[in-house]
């Protein structure tokens, strides 16, 4: 908390999220006078389950909003070929430092996207606040033109991705929910960023475990030279050990908790000598250790099977 030099991993984050709304029961975690009760959002998601394309959903999340609570209005407004999605609350006073303004602006960007598969490009985002010390942040959650001290907040994009159908499976949605708001808070969509072709080359190396070239290899396999990577690299704000260590995490995530490898099989799989340098890694990276984890999983999905 006192470190500002260094980011709380995105687990971490989700799982405080996750952790206030369960104690609080409320997923507006305190921000409004009204309470929005734990499970809302789920309700929502089967809600949405039955419908076809991503307009049919908007106006139902609208709808739904709408008839539970005053706290907050989402409406969603088309002009020629402009839709405008916008976030208004009751209260706005209450979400000192605009904390759930931004967090609702994000999941109903991310999510929708999530479900067409698809990142919806904004051509501007609006807040009803003045600009925030943190507004270079802002320019990463919602990228394209920012606008502050509007009369609304609201997401705007093209009218074109109201027609696009929603793709993901019920079984898909219900994964989803499980790692709620993990997924949700990292980019969705297809994403074309030096990190995201450096993630596409590692991955397709080998397939029984993780290769990681030297830079100087990886720039010749993607035809660049390497000062140009190191350049491109700082400019995305990451480096190639970052790089390594997402990838690293996320395999490791996968194999331990969809396939149930053990720690040592695992521990191999990603490049380590040993699992207990694997273990250190993995608490670094999530806060918790490889079986902590998995046992934490499997009790959020256990509970949301019963919620169900």
């Amino acid at each position: 908390m006192e470190d500002t030099t260094h980011r709380v991993h995105t687990d971490q984050v989700a799982r405080l999220f996750r952790l206030v709304q369960q104690e609080l029961n409320d997923e507006f975690m305190g921000f409004t006078a009204q309470p929005c009760k734990y499970g809302i959002f789920n309700t929502v998601c089967d809600l949405v389950s039955h419908c076809k394309t991503l307009g049919e959903l908007l106006e139902k999340v609208a709808h739904f909003y709408g008839l539970i609570t005053d706290a907050l209005q989402i409406q969603l407004n088309v002009q020629e070929h402009t839709a405008e999605l916008s976030f208004n609350l009751q209260q706005p006073e209450l979400d000192e430092g605009h904390f759930l303004t931004e967090f609702l602006m994000v999941i109903w960007h991310r999510f929708p996207s999530w479900y067409i598969a698809e990142a919806i490009r904004l051509r501007e985002t609006h807040f009803i606040h003045p600009a925030p010390a943190h507004q270079d942040e802002l320019r990463v959650m919602f990228p394209g033109n920012l606008s502050f001290q509007q009369t609304r907040n609201s997401l705007f994009f093209d009218a074109q991705y109201l027609d696009k159908p929603l793709v993901r499976t019920p079984r898909e949605l219900e994964v989803f929910l499980t790692e709620h708001p993990t997924d949700i808070m990292t980019i969705p969509g297809e994403d074309n960023s030096l990190e995201a072709q450096i993630e596409r080359v590692i991955m397709a190396i080998n397939a029984e475990h993780l290769v990681f070239p030297r830079a100087e290899n990886l720039a010749r396999q993607m035809n660049i030279s390497s000062l140009t990577l190191y350049r491109r690299l700082q400019q995305e704000g990451t480096s190639y050990q970052h790089i390594k260590d997402n990838i690293r995490r996320e395999v490791a995530i996968d194999k331990l908790v969809k396939e149930g490898l053990s720690v040592d099989r695992v521990s191999e799989i990603v490049g380590f000598s040993e699992p207990r340098s694997f273990t250190r890694a993995f608490k670094h990276w999530t806060g918790l250790s490889p079986r902590n984890y998995c046992r934490e999983t499997t009790a959020s999905i256990t509970k949301h099977h019963k919620n169900r």
